[in-house]
């Protein structure tokens, strides 16, 4: 058993922050498939599993779209 003091709960609840796919959708403009596509695809994206819904963490995505990527190789 994990005892966890409630500063720590607050903590999380306040940094810790999920966007599913549709959020990614919602908030980029990004279309279905392109989003379902970086989801299933892309190693760059720190996709997490939890149950049966992908997600990722907020500043994990930022980090992300920080960066420029094209479809060519370089």
């Amino acid at each position: 058993m994990i005892l966890r003091t409630k500063a720590q709960e607050t903590i999380v609840e306040k940094e810790l922050i999920l966007l599913d796919m549709k959020d990614v959708m919602k908030y980029t403009g990004w279309s279905d498939n392109v989003v379902k596509r970086l989801f299933a695809y892309d190693k760059e994206l720190p996709v997490l599993k939890i149950g049966k819904k992908n997600q990722v963490e907020l500043n994990a995505f930022k980090q992300y779209l920080s960066k420029r990527r094209t479809n060519k190789d370089e």
